[in-house]
């Protein structure tokens, strides 16, 4: 007789995902599906030898932990699992006790993995009933398993501990026999253990808990346990059963969440999150006890020349050293932040006065002003710093890091390599948003802009297939000026739609000239603001660009964000339509770095992929990293998409995309952005 398959039921409100689970495990697991929680709740009433149930937090009537928590009582053997987003991330790792969570798992979620859980869930859950059947068969499971199974007397000393023991904390079962829990486990988790005992007691039903157990070594093993109360003639206790699995890696996966939730993850210094939370903290503690504080906004001078000659990478090291030496400025009760790019915040607490900050500011001066050894680069920088004082510039986080900023201009405009305390006086950072809109507005009018291309070229037969479009703004006084540094006025203002507009007719001009002027045609991408998208009759610009030029649809590709399609509007989505209606390519930009779904991809009928350069740059030696990079690829191939890595820089990193099958890739190491004269050239020599 064929062996029973196990039983799993998968939850989801999403058809496309719940065909797709069925279809991926049809062979190995009794796979039945709910699209809500009411008609899971019927299933689980109606078969109650499902092994696993495994849910999408994202539910319309209720998330999926509330979904366990409800149904607590019935799952007591069976195994949860959650599906999550980033965003929900906390939200799970709040609740994996209460729910019961065996695991969970990231979206969008990859077949193998979720294999290998449901697989680890199924023995989990199998063993947990042999367990409660038969003590001879509990006697044989001792022997195979890592889980530590320990019985206790009623005064919390061990009685019997397993083998597993050993592997899992390094004793011998001898050695604990006889001996208090209170001995072993965590002082913080003693009082919950021994509130477990008590309340299966009182219930009669097993109870889980999270506990630490002291290993061998000293150092403490995270453990989940199920805490069993066993009964004589169903009437006297006798003793208590407890079955732990070793979730220390579990744990540190946890931690490591939540760690990056609050820290930048290249020099490990609290984000822009952790930094706003330390200053409520510190005008809290300012206000209480009538002290100062300062916030110090810092900016790096002439970064971004490190990081155009030399590479993103040298760049990365750079940041990683000047946050080392900016640590050796402050003091342990200020707290250090980096807010993106080459900014950094400082908050210095607990001031009797303004006077004392310069001497810090000094001594940045003169930390920063020393030369870097930087991959046998020696390299120079200097940073500009803006101060603002609480009470007297402000008394809120958001008015005292605009003043700062806005001092912080003020130092780089008068000469940088210097600082600046905020006085009344200034204004430089409305003036220059507004001098920014207004040389904007000329700029269209004056033909100031110009695009430069980045080839992008085909992996598997190394030809030119296209490149993507980059505008510059060639500025009568500030000479060529990067997009990073408008492109936020211009949709802030709302000229990035008339911007927007003449880089999408440019583009197909230009890329439909390049057979006449000795190239011959690739295509051509373009990027698409949210703002512009919104606003623009963006269908319409297409048309007129593609009239205009005669450039053939195909060869114009729209790079879209993320944000974009995440509104899933019907606006949206018909103005996609219209889009694809024209012939027109349509790829999402920085794939991976938003909310990735499988259902706006299916929805939006995208044709290809675009990796975020934030992954491609640390695959290489980022085992998650380069995960996350051969995942995405295997899941555009599963669906008949392209792929393209942006930010390859070096052939190491060209090496691994071959291998993981990428379709296209751009970056330093190709060919750098260049201007479209030089593009023709690079056309011709191709």
């Amino acid at each position: 007789m064929d062996e029973k398959l196990p039983k799993i039921l998968y939850i989801d409100d999403e058809e496309w995902n719940l065909t797709a689970f069925r279809f991926m495990f049809r062979d190995e697991f009794e796979v039945m599906t709910a699209a809500d929680t009411d008609t899971a709740e019927n299933i689980l009433n109606e078969h109650l030898d499902i092994d696993v149930v495994i849910s999408d937090q994202r539910m319309p009537d209720e998330t999926g932990v509330q979904f366990f928590e409800r149904m607590h009582h019935r799952l007591t053997t069976t195994e949860r699992i959650i599906l999550t987003g980033y965003s929900d991330i906390d939200a799970v790792i709040g609740a994996i006790n209460r729910a019961g969570v065996y695991f969970y798992l990231r979206k969008p979620w990859q077949e193998e993995e979720v294999r290998l859980v449901l697989r680890n869930a199924i023995d989990s859950v199998r063993m947990h009933r042999t367990l409660i059947r038969s003590e001879e068969t509990l006697r044989m499971i001792e022997e195979n398993v890592n889980d530590v199974i320990t019985r206790t007397d009623l005064n919390g000393r061990y009685l019997y501990l397993s083998p597993a023991i050993g592997r899992v904390c390094g004793y011998a079962p001898e050695e604990v026999e006889g001996r208090a829990i209170s001995e072993f486990l965590h002082p913080d988790d003693v009082k919950q253990r021994i509130e477990a005992q008590f309340e299966t007691r009182q219930t009669k039903q097993a109870q889980t808990i999270v506990y630490r157990f002291r290993h061998k070594h000293g150092h403490y093993v995270w453990m989940e346990a199920n805490v069993q109360a066993v009964w004589k003639n169903d009437e006297i206790i006798t003793d208590v059963i407890t079955v732990s699995r070793d979730i220390t890696e579990r744990k540190i996966a946890e931690q490591k969440i939540e760690f990056l939730a609050y820290h930048d993850a290249l020099t490990e210094l609290p984000n822009r999150l952790l930094a706003r939370d330390r200053m409520h903290q510190a005008i809290a503690n300012a206000e209480r006890q009538k002290t100062k504080l300062a916030l110090l906004f810092l900016d790096l001078d002439n970064f971004k020349t490190v990081n155009d000659s030399l590479g993103h990478a040298v760049g990365d090291l750079l940041l990683k050293a000047v946050a080392g030496r900016l640590k050796e400025c402050v003091r342990d009760s200020d707290t250090l932040s980096r807010q993106g790019g080459d900014e950094f915040l400082i908050i210095m607490t607990e001031l009797e006065s303004a006077e004392v900050v310069a001497p810090v500011l000094d001594k940045i001066h003169d930390h920063i002003q020393r030369s870097f050894e930087i991959e046998g680069n020696e390299l120079t920088t200097s940073v500009s710093i803006g101060v603002a004082i609480y009470p007297d510039n402000g008394r809120d986080f958001d008015t005292l890091l605009k003043k700062a900023d806005t001092a912080m201009y003020r130092a780089k405009e008068q000469g940088r390599n210097t600082y600046r305390f905020f006085d009344a006086k200034m204004n430089v950072d409305a003036v220059e948003h507004l001098n920014f809109r207004n040389g904007l507005r000329r700029a269209l009018d004056r033909d100031e802009f110009v695009l430069h291309y980045q080839p992008q070229i085909d992996l598997l037969s190394g030809n030119l297939i296209g490149a993507e479009a980059l505008i510059r703004w060639q500025h009568p006084e500030l000479g060529l000026v990067a997009p990073g540094r408008f492109i936020s006025v211009a949709e802030d203002s709302g000229l990035i739609v008339p911007i927007g507009e003449w880089v999408i007719r440019e583009a197909c001009r230009q890329a439909a000239s390049w057979p006449k002027a000795g190239g011959r045609q690739v295509g051509v991408a373009v990027n698409l603001s949210a703002v512009q998208f919104k606003r623009g009759s963006l269908e319409k610009t297409v048309m007129r660009a593609l009239d205009e030029s005669g450039l053939h649809p195909a060869l114009l590709e729209l790079e879209l964000t993320e944000s974009i399609l995440i509104r899933d509007t019907e606006e949206v989505l018909a103005t996609v339509r219209r889009l694809k209606a024209l012939g027109v390519k349509l790829s999402i930009d920085d794939f991976g770095t938003g909310y990735s779904s499988l259902s706006y991809l299916k929805r939006f009928s995208v044709d290809k992929l675009k990796i975020d350069q934030t992954f491609i740059r640390d695959m290489a030696t980022d085992p998650e990293d380069e995960v996350i990079v051969r995942t995405i690829i295997q899941m555009a191939q599963s669906l008949d998409l392209r792929t393209i890595a942006e930010g390859v820089e070096t052939e190491q990193m060209l090496s691994h995309l071959k291998l993981f099958h990428c379709d296209e890739v751009q970056g330093f190491h190709i060919a750098k952005p260049m201007p479209a004269e030089n593009f023709v050239s690079f056309i011709g020599t191709d």
